[in-house]
């Protein structure tokens, strides 16, 4: 009689989106894997996207070199300064294996909207991903969504770095860090 409660108790658990922040992804650790839909799929040619696409032993992009991550909301004042820097990045180096992906947890229509319209401001060419639900932030960032927070991942899935909000210095020190992680 006991033991539906135990598989129960046990289900839930294992379904808590709560993470210990030791769990949460860092540098030299494995990146999670996840899947989103897109915002601009129409524009790219890609309705979703994976991360496996681009690192992993499965990979089916193989001229991926580097993977840079970042979380995003519309709200976020520093998350739209660095959305055409990250066009640039993605323009500059996407020809050398450098794959920008951009998620997004806006949550509620109005928020939904203005990615829309930041997305055609600022001609964005690479993925953005639609983490409505913020199940995606919650595994990679906590509880906390320190916005932006940028992680670059390597092909064989391990996070090379990470950083969290945006400034002038800190753009290039990522630059910085792009251009050596693809050569």
């Amino acid at each position: 009689m006991n033991r539906p409660l135990s598989i129960a108790a046990a289900l839930c658990l294992v379904a808590s989106p709560a993470f210990a922040e030791d769990e949460l992804p860092a540098q030299g650790k494995s990146a999670l894997m996840f899947r989103l839909p897109t915002y601009n799929g129409k524009a790219t040619g890609v309705t979703a996207v994976g991360l496996d696409r681009y690192v992993g032993p499965n990979a089916s992009d193989k001229d991926t070199r580097l993977v840079l991550l970042s979380f995003m909301a519309s709200f976020c004042g520093p998350c739209k300064k660095e959305l055409p820097y990250l066009q640039k990045l993605h323009e500059t180096y996407g020809t050398k294996g450098l794959r920008v992906v951009l998620v997004s947890i806006d949550d509620k229509e109005e928020g939904q909207k203005l990615i829309d319209e930041l997305i055609e401001k600022n001609k964005v060419t690479f993925p953005v991903l639609k983490d409505r639900f913020q199940l995606v932030a919650r595994r990679w960032l906590g509880t906390q969504f320190p916005l932006p927070s940028v992680f670059l991942v390597k092909p064989d899935g391990t996070i090379a770095t990470v950083h969290r909000g945006y400034s002038e210095e800190a753009s290039t020190l990522l630059d910085k860090e792009v251009q050596a992680a693809i050569k």
